[in-house]
C-alpha cells in the first residue's frame, strides 16, 4: 500500500502486473483530497513490464528515461514524450488521447512509478504467490537468461521465449534422426537377408545350369549310342540276308566268319542297357529340382514377409502423420530376380517346328507373344489345339510365374494371307470356333486380322453378333463387329481407304462380307449361312469360313440374335 501525504484512500483494488516470466500483484489506491473534494487516480500503467516504457520498450531509470505521466494516467519516458510533441500537443500512444504541453515544457514525472521499480528491483522480481482459489500453470523450465546489455525485460522475455521454441525444434529433430537411424538398421537387415538369399538362389541357378548341361550331354551321348546301335543293326541284317543268300560253300564259310567276328564284337560291346541311365546325372537332376522348389518357396514367402512389414511399417507411418518413413519398397522382391533367371527361353523357330520342348510350355499354358499397345505392355496367349498354333486376342493380363516370351511380330504376320478365328458361343451353349481364311491382302482382310488380334487396341473380344439379315433366305447372313458400342449403330473404320480397292464376288456359303460405301459402319463384318445360285451375289467379299460354318448357321437361329458373343479371337499361327 502507497500512501501520499494530505491524501486519504477512498478504495483499494489489485493490479496484475507480469514482469518477465513472473507475475507480480501491486496493491494501489485511489485517494481524494479533503478540501476539495475531489478525487484523484493513482495512474499506474497495467502493462506487461512496468519498468518498461510502453514506446521505446526500455527500462525507466533515474537519469535519462524517467518516467513522466500523461493526464490520462499512462505512463512515458523523457525521450519518447520529447518525440511525441507536435504543436505544442502529445498524442498519447497507448489510449490515443490528446494532451496539451504544460508551460514548464514537461508533464509530471511519475515518482510512484518509480518507487514501485526501485522495489521490484530490489526484490529480484521474484513473483509473488498467487490469488486463493486461483489455479496457476505447472512451472516451465526455460534456458537460463543470457548477459545482455541494453535490452529490455520485454525484449529479454521474448528472446527467451524463441530460443525455447527453437531448442523445442531441435529435440523434434533429434528425435525423427533417431526414428530414421533405427529404421534404416531394420532395412539394413532386409537388405542383407534378401542378398543372402539372392546369393543362395544364384548358386542354386549355376546348380541347375550345371544339371541342364549334364542332362545334354547325357542326351548327345544316348544320341550317339542310338546311331551305333542303328548302324550295328543294319549289319546285322545285312549279315542274316548273307546268310541266307550264300549260293556255295566258299561263300558260306566267308559269310558265317564274317557273321562270327560281327556278333562277337557285339557281345563285346556294353548292350544298350548299359548306356543309361546315368545315376550321376539323373541324381543331380533331382535333387536340383527339388531345391528348386523349396527355394522358390521359400523366396516367395520371404518377399512376401518384407513387404507385408514395409506395408506395415508405411501404415504406422501415415496414422502418425511422419511422411519420413517410406509407405512401400519400390525395389524388384528376390522372387521376381529369380523368375527373371529362371525364365525359359523360346524362340520363334522352335515354336513354329513346335520342338517337344516348345509343345510342352505351350501344353502348360506358359507361351504368350508380347506387344505394346498405346504405351502399355499386353499379353497374347499361345495354344495348341488339334494340332493347330492359336494366338489369342492381346490382353492386360498378369502373366503366370516362368513364361516363355516372344515379340509379337516374331509370330504373326505382318498381313494376310492368313488365318484368323472368332469363338462364338450364346446361352446353353459352349464356346466353339469359327476359322476365317484371308486369303488376299486387301485393307478389309488387314483390319479383320488387327481386330481379332487387338494390335491397334481395339478387338472384336466380348463384342455381340447384333443383327440377322435375309432371314430364312439363301442369301441370309449374320452381322457384328461393333468393338466400340456393341450395338450395330456405329463402327467406326479402323484403317483408311477402305474403299479404294476391288473386292472380289463370291455366292458360297461362308464369304465374309462388308458393306460397301458405308464408313459409319467401317469394321462391321457379314457372314453368309447358305449358297447363292449365282457366284457374284455377294459383293466386298475378304474372306472366307474354312471351318466352323455350322457354328455361325445356329447362331443365326439363336434368338434373340444380340446373345450371341465373340468370347474370344485371334490368329492361327502359320506352321
Amino acid at each position: 500500500m502507497v500512501s501520499l501525504t494530505g491524501m486519504t484512500p477512498v478504495s483499494n483494488a489489485y493490479v496484475g502486473l507480469a514482469v518477465g516470466p513472473c507475475r507480480l500483484v501491486c496493491a494501489v489506491s485511489v485517494f481524494h483530497r479533503p478540501q476539495a473534494r475531489e478525487v484523484v487516480p493513482f495512474a499506474v500503467i497495467c502493462d506487461d513490464n512496468v519498468e518498461d516504457c510502453p514506446v521505446c520498450l526500455n527500462t525507466f531509470d533515474d537519469t535519462l528515461r524517467r518516467p513522466r505521466t500523461l493526464p490520462c494516467g499512462h505512463t512515458v519516458c523523457s525521450p519518447c514524450i520529447d518525440g511525441l510533441k507536435q504543436q505544442g500537443a502529445v498524442t498519447c500512444p497507448t489510449c490515443r488521447a490528446s494532451h496539451a504541453v504544460p508551460e514548464a515544457g514537461q508533464f509530471p514525472i511519475a515518482y510512484a512509478v518509480e518507487g514501485l521499480v526501485r522495489r521490484l528491483r530490489g526484490a529480484g522480481l521474484a513473483s509473488l504467490p498467487a490469488e486463493p482459489g486461483k489455479q496457476t500453470a505447472p512451472p516451465v523450465t526455460r534456458p537460463a537468461p543470457k548477459a545482455t546489455t541494453g535490452l529490455s525485460r520485454k525484449a529479454q522475455f521474448l528472446l527467451q521465449e524463441q530460443e525455447a521454441k527453437v531448442l523445442a525444434a531441435i529435440r523434434s529433430c533429434q528425435e525423427e534422426q533417431s526414428q530414421l537411424a533405427e529404421y534404416l538398421t531394420t532395412l539394413g537387415g532386409w537388405s542383407s537377408r534378401q542378398q543372402r538369399l539372392q546369393d543362395e538362389l544364384q548358386t542354386l541357378v549355376d546348380q541347375s545350369k550345371s544339371a541342364r548341361e549334364a542332362v545334354h550331354r547325357e542326351e548327345s551321348r544316348v544320341e550317339g549310342r542310338q546311331e551305333e546301335v542303328r548302324q550295328k543293326e543294319q549289319q546285322l541284317h545285312a549279315a542274316l540276308q548273307s546268310l541266307r543268300t550264300a549260293a556255295t560253300r566258299q561263300e558260306a564259310y566267308e559269310v558265317i566268319e564274317d557273321t562270327e567276328l560281327l556278333v562277337e564284337k557285339d557281345s563285346q560291346t556294353e548292350g544298350c542297357l548299359g548306356v543309361f541311365p546315368d545315376v550321376h546325372a539323373v541324381t543331380t537332376v533331382t535333387k536340383v529340382a527339388k531345391a528348386s522348389r523349396a527355394a522358390l518357396q521359400a523366396a516367395t514367402a520371404a518377399a512376401a514377409a518384407t513387404q507385408a512389414a514395409l506395408e506395415a511399417a508405411g501404415t504406422a507411418a501415415a496414422a502418425s502423420g511422419d511422411s519420413s518413413l517410406p509407405a512401400a519398397w519400390t525395389e524388384a522382391s528376390i522372387a521376381d530376380r529369380l523368375q527373371a533367371l529362371l525364365a525359359p527361353t523360346l524362340t520363334a523357330e522352335d515354336l513354329h517346328s513346335l520342338t517337344q520342348r516348345a509343345r510342352g510350355l505351350v501344353e502348360a499354358g506358359l507361351v504368350f507373344a508380347v506387344h505394346d499397345v498405346k504405351g502399355q505392355t499386353r499379353h497374347a496367349r499361345i495354344s495348341l489345339e488339334d494340332g493347330s498354333l492359336y494366338l489369342h486376342s492381346l490382353q492386360t493380363q498378369a502373366l503366370p510365374n516362368f513364361t516363355a516370351t516372344l515379340q509379337m511380330g516374331e509370330v504373326v504376320p505382318a498381313a494376310p494371307p492368313c488365318e484368323v478365328f472368332l469363338d462364338l458361343a450364346w446361352p446353353g451353349s459352349v464356346a466353339r470356333r469359327v476359322v476365317v481364311s484371308l486369303p488376299q491382302d486387301t485393307p478389309r482382310s488387314r483390319q479383320f486380322m488387327l481386330l481379332c488380334s487387338g494390335q491397334r487396341g481395339a478387338c472384336y473380344a466380348n463384342t455381340r453378333l447384333f443383327e440377322v439379315i435375309d432371314e430364312g433366305q439363301p442369301e441370309e447372313s449374320v452381322v457384328g463387329g461393333d468393338y466400340q458400342k456393341d450395338n450395330g449403330r456405329e463402327v467406326a473404320a479402323l484403317l483408311p481407304y477402305l474403299y479404294q480397292v476391288e473386292y472380289w464376288q463370291l455366292g458360297n456359303a461362308g464369304a465374309v462380307w462388308c458393306w460397301r460405301d458405308d464408313h459409319a459402319r467401317g469394321a462391321q463384318f457379314n457372314i453368309t449361312t447358305g449358297n447363292m445360285q449365282h457366284a457374284d451375289d455377294w459383293h466386298n467379299v475378304f474372306g472366307q469360313v474354312v471351318r466352323g460354318l455350322e457354328v455361325v448357321q445356329e447362331a443365326a437361329q439363336h434368338r434373340p440374335i444380340t446373345e450371341v458373343t465373340v468370347v474370344q479371337c485371334g490368329v492361327v499361327l502359320s506352321r
